[in-house]
């Protein structure tokens, strides 16, 4: 386990107080402190630590992929999120599935299973996501069923991403979908993803998207996403139709907000 400087760190993130929205709070400028020993709490408290937080007042990014991957985030939960249950019982899911920004592969790996017309690609940004991902395949008996890939959704080169995306090919994919990434990125970022989702979705393709809501009150966590902020990206003008909006909730760890917090499921659909 990693155990440098944790006990600093721990002291620092119940000592100090909210974060300051305008970017003037403790960790506006300074860097992340280390990596906390290896336990939920810790994890916990690493990620709500002033310090570690962006002038937004969610984690900085690279405190995100320091936690990512450990299988002790709050997001990860071992186990399908509840709406992507819900969606596979209304049967979303079919053709090319990809799931953009997979953390630890419960949601893909659900959708490989559960889904017989589906051909599932997974994709993270830390390896040791996809890591952890395949072992759970492997333990499973369906690494076979699943595609599991290290790629940036935020790249700019499209050709620079992995072959196995098909991006030569416009429209590759039938539906993706996104489960508390698109709420995670900057205003930049979001640009670039959702460039990359427009030439991976096929005319007509779907993206489900769940994020974090404005209605979820409670300090940290990633950046709420109110339904205009949403529209204002995803638009006719852009070449998206916001089909459906859904209030939903994003499953946690339960020591982390008693286990849920309030979101919205959008359903979007490529003109």
């Amino acid at each position: 386990m990693i155990t440098r400087k944790v006990k600093p760190a721990l002291e620092r993130s119940t000592r100090e107080g909210p974060s300051h929205k305008d970017g003037s709070g403790p960790g506006a400028d300074s860097e992340p402190d280390e990596m906390p020993e290896l336990n939920v709490e810790s994890i916990h408290r690493y990620i709500g630590s002033d310090r570690n937080l962006a002038p937004d007042g969610a984690p900085k990014g690279e405190v995100m992929t320091r936690v990512a991957g450990t299988g002790l985030a709050p997001w990860e939960i071992h186990r399908p999120q509840k709406f992507v249950r819900n969606l596979v019982l209304r049967r979303c899911f079919e053709g090319r599935v990809l799931d953009a920004g997979c953390g630890i592969g419960d949601n893909a790996l659900y959708l490989a299973k559960a889904c017989p017309a589906a051909e599932v690609t997974a994709v993270d940004v830390v390896p040791r996501c996809l890591e952890f991902a395949a072992t759970k395949a492997d333990l499973r008996g369906i690494r076979g069923k699943v595609r599991l890939l290290v790629a940036d959704l935020l790249e700019e080169d499209l050709n620079k991403l992995p072959a196995q995306l098909g991006v030569e090919v416009s429209g590759s994919f039938s539906v993706v979908l996104d489960s508390s990434t698109f709420h995670v990125l900057s205003d930049a970022d979001r640009e670039r993803y959702v460039a990359t989702l427009h030439r991976l979705l096929r005319p007509g393709g779907r993206i489900y998207m769940n994020c974090m809501s404005e209605e979820e009150t409670r300090p940290g966590g990633p950046r709420r996403i109110p339904v205009a902020d949403l529209e204002s990206v995803f638009n006719p003008a852009s070449g998206w139709e916001v089909e459906s909006v859904e209030a939903t909730v994003i499953e946690l760890h339960p020591t982390f907000w008693g286990g849920t917090a309030k979101a919205r499921l959008f359903t979007i659909r490529k003109l």
